[in-house]
């Protein structure tokens, strides 16, 4: 009795571990899948200029500055000053005094971090890849977010989205937004 409850206990173990790795190798094949669709997709898009007349122009020049290392070109992608607007309305406890009053210091110290983090190290996500984009998004007034994907020499395909804004003629490049949380969805 107790060896016909043995074997049924490593049958239904067996047959636990091959549903796993099933699912498994099911989830990994449907997400390779849709990784190669998305990056036929992305190389399908037409080329963007490198120059600052697009919102896509203007972040491929942001990684022309980067891998040059010349901070000063990258400096000169940035707009630091809608940045910093952005950084205080999220303020909200401030007063519209405080927060025009806080402008201008806050402006310099975003570009003096900007300048810290590039002399320390280049960001290599921004540098070894190859970019590709699909349609931006408005985002706020006068700024959209730049869909961004990078595909880095090992093969992965990352996402980001970058907020950027045009500044005269220009578009620049504001910020790059967070991950969103995974809710568990």
């Amino acid at each position: 009795m107790k060896f016909y409850l043995l074997v049924a206990v490593l049958v239904f173990a067996v047959a636990v571990i091959i549903s796993y790795f099933y699912d498994f190798l099911a989830v990994r094949l449907t997400a390779h899948q849709e990784r190669k669709k998305l990056l036929a997709q992305l190389t399908a898009q037409p080329p963007v200029p490198v120059d600052f007349s697009t919102p896509e122009g203007a972040v491929l020049r942001l990684e022309d500055a980067f891998r040059q290392k010349n901070i000063e070109a990258a400096v000169a992608c940035r707009d630091f000053a809608t940045e910093a607007k952005l950084w205080l309305q999220e303020r909200g406890q401030l007063s519209l005094e405080q927060k025009t009053a806080m402008l201008p210091e806050t402006v310099r110290a975003m570009e003096k971090s900007f300048r810290d983090m590039l002399a320390k190290g280049l960001p290599a996500d921004w540098i070894l890849g190859k970019s590709y984009f699909l349609p931006h998004e408005p985002f706020a007034d006068g700024i959209v977010a730049v869909n961004k994907y990078t595909q880095v020499p090992e093969g992965g395909l990352y996402s980001q989205q970058i907020l950027v804004t045009k500044t005269g003629n220009e578009w620049k490049m504001v910020k790059t937004l967070p991950p969103p949380l995974d809710d568990g969805a």
